[in-house]
């Protein structure tokens, strides 16, 4: 490897480590409206799981997916691990 194949190689790493730091800033953003979100089902004696905004979140990833140009499998595989977490905190 050249002298620039290099330093291309630590510019493009250093570029998604700064993207892998913006998903989790953004995880963590999400994660404290769902504690808000929490607290006001809990307050209005509200059902944690709402299937039908379930139903309009995946068709709005499946469209954002598909707008990005992110594979729509991974795309809905991430909102599942979202929409898991975001239920188990508001069951605590």
């Amino acid at each position: 490897m050249s002298k620039s194949d290099i330093a291309l190689l630590q510019k493009l790493r250093g570029l998604i480590d700064k993207i892998d730091d913006f998903i989790l800033y953004a995880l963590s953003e999400r994660f404290q409206a769902i504690e808000l979100l929490r607290e006001l089902k809990q307050a209005k004696d509200m059902r944690i799981a709402d299937p039908r905004r379930e139903r309009e979140l995946k068709a709005r990833w499946k469209k954002r997916a598909k707008e990005l140009k992110v594979p729509e499998a991974l795309a809905l595989l991430m909102l599942d691990f979202i929409l898991v977490e975001s239920k188990r905190m508001q069951e605590s």
